[in-house]
């Protein structure tokens, strides 16, 4: 179930920020043992009070909090939060620069913070698992904070989806929160989302050699009909078991897209560099020919599956089958987001542009998707929805945003075009805002720790973000009554 199933698997990682030992960092993370969760008494639905409450987990860190500091919250979105992420990641780090206290607090409907509903369905969730009501929610928690002083300047972090929660913070309530920082947000909604194929093909040295594979073998045996020769292609990826061919022609692009959504630098000589090492093995192939290039690419395919655990079948068919879907859980959770607010469907670009995936992955194979899980949903109003919060073009005040060069999702952040501006309206765009363009960047990997191996753009902005931050501290006037 690759497609929307895979994506939240890529926040997920993503968002717990890559951690480091603890060992390595005794000055940054000492007193990370005495740091345990709270519970706050969260309204289940803010626009009904009588609705009741639930408990949304979060963690505090105060190792370096010196009264005055401002308050950094961060939220790892659609997952669940760990202590790492107040304490062995790129916000931790500069928020100990600033003396700050750090707070991390989950999202509604992920990790512990369950409102109590007894399956995730359409009818249960259409009203209170909501964007609205998650800003509430951490609006609720700023307004009336556990034992945490109010009179502090919040500032809202976050990564990703993470990112436009705290771009939507700063910007809905700005009394609240002071500023935000926004790493590879994509604040564009888009229900075609086929700019992540070609980001992801222009991150690829070798990506002539893959699309060779998929418009010229792939796709013709894919399209053909002949169940024969459909098994057979299946079965030279080891993915026979996925009956489903938009399952299957899903899948083939999954480590792909991990591979360049999530890449770094080697952080040891023990490490493998996966792109060069992806792209070497086409650059051995004895022919360009597409049946010789397929079968390369099955090769690393079946690589891929062994690194990742996917080595039965049922292990396969719970990362990619659609009809393995289980009703309870954060994937779930995820899924109801894009199907009904967000869009994001990774599809297969349309001639003249080449693509990496199957022309089958297209609108229709996530619409099938959403309407499996949630019968009855409606297809995303993702025009709506912009037109609330904004999409990614306009001036966002004290408002920071750092973006990865070769992040697939870049198309959707305020340096990107997929709304079809133009390059001088994104240029001014950028202009206008306090952002920064990280030279090879990937997804929100300047909120990783700080590591030997970052690159001198990685390292510039992160300096960017703690010397705007310090200007938006030095100019703030502590008699306004805006925040």
């Amino acid at each position: 179930m690759k497609s929307i199933k895979f994506i939240s698997f890529l926040y997920t990682f993503i968002n717990i920020f890559f951690v480091l030992s603890i060992n390595a960092l005794p000055n940054l993370v000492k007193k990370v043992d005495t740091i345990t969760p709270y519970y706050y008494d969260q309204y289940i639905d803010h626009f009904n009070k009588n609705s009741g409450t639930f408990k949304q987990k979060y963690y505090v860190n105060s190792t370096f909090y010196k009264p005055g500091a401002p308050i950094f919250i961060t939220t790892a979105g659609e997952s669940h939060i760990t202590k790492n992420q107040v304490t062995l990641s790129g916000l931790s780090e500069i928020a100990a620069s600033f003396n700050g206290l750090m707070i991390t607090i989950e999202h509604r409907f992920y990790g512990e913070s369950y409102p109590p509903v007894s399956k995730l369905t359409t009818k249960n969730l259409k009203k209170i698992h909501t964007v609205e009501q998650a800003l509430a929610d951490f609006a609720n928690f700023i307004a009336n904070p556990p034992n945490i002083p109010k009179k502090s300047k919040w500032i809202f972090v976050g990564g990703s989806y993470a990112g436009n929660i705290a771009t939507w913070m700063r910007k809905k309530y700005p009394s609240l929160v002071f500023a935000a920082w926004a790493s590879s947000a994509p604040l564009l909604a888009k229900l075609d989302f086929f700019e992540y194929d070609l980001a992801v093909g222009q991150a690829l040295p070798c990506r002539n050699d893959i699309i060779s594979s998929v418009e010229n073998f792939i796709d013709p045996i894919l399209h053909s009909g002949d169940r024969i020769k459909i098994a057979s292609l299946k079965s030279l990826f080891g993915l026979l078991v996925l009956e489903d061919d938009q399952d299957f022609a899903s899948a083939l692009v999954s480590p792909i897209a991990a591979m360049v959504q999530t890449y770094f630098p080697p952080t040891s000589p023990q490490e493998i560099d996966s792109i060069p090492f992806f792209c070497k093995a086409f650059d051995d192939a004895p022919s360009k020919d597409p049946a010789v290039l397929t079968a390369i690419y099955a090769q690393i395919y079946k690589y891929f599956l062994q690194a990742k655990g996917l080595t039965t079948n049922e292990a396969i068919l719970e990362a990619y089958a659609t009809t393995y879907i289980t009703l309870n859980n954060d994937v779930t959770s995820y899924y109801f987001q894009f199907c009904s607010e967000f869009g994001f469907y990774q599809t297969a670009p349309q001639p003249p542009l080449k693509r990496l995936r199957s022309s089958i992955v297209n609108i229709a194979y996530f619409n099938k998707q959403c309407k499996y899980l949630f019968p009855g949903i409606l297809s995303p109003q993702v025009e709506k929805f912009n037109k609330v919060y904004g999409g990614n073009i306009g001036i966002f005040s004290r408002t920071i945003f750092t973006i990865g060069e070769n992040d697939p999702w870049t198309p959707l952040t305020i340096a990107g075009r997929a709304g079809g501006e133009s390059s001088d309206i994104i240029a001014k765009n950028i202009k206008n805002n306090y952002a920064y363009i990280i030279a090879n960047g990937s997804h929100a990997n300047d909120l990783r720790f700080p590591t030997p191996q970052d690159s001198e753009s990685l390292l510039k902005a992160r300096i960017f973000v703690k010397e705007t931050l310090a200007k938006f501290i030095k100019s703030y006037d502590a008699t306004s009554s805006v925040i």
